[in-house]
């Protein structure tokens, strides 16, 4: 356990928020399985993608590397839920 005067490294933060995500996709297809088709099911797993360059020519030409940049990240409840579980995991270890 780390004191509470020590301030917590970005890897750590990072492990945290990564375990949110792996939470979150595990929520998401445990609710996908258990839950019926219907109104519920699209609440919990209706994602909407937010970021740049993956639709659009983001082309970057640098005379003889020509490359794509962009990310997406989807949003849903589930992943909101994941979240909240990795705050939460991040205020238990102090």
């Amino acid at each position: 356990m780390m004191k509470t005067n020590q301030q917590r490294t970005m890897a750590f933060i990072f492990l945290v928020f990564f375990i949110g995500i792996i939470t979150s996709l595990i929520l998401g297809q445990l609710i996908g399985g258990i839950l019926p088709e219907g109104v519920v099911k699209d609440f919990f797993l209706t994602s909407h993608s937010i970021g740049w360059g993956i639709q659009q020519n983001n082309w970057i030409e640098l005379y003889v590397i020509r490359f794509k940049t962009g990310m997406m990240i989807d949003i849903s409840v589930v992943s909101f839920l994941g979240m909240a579980i990795s705050w939460y995991f991040l205020r238990y270890f102090k």
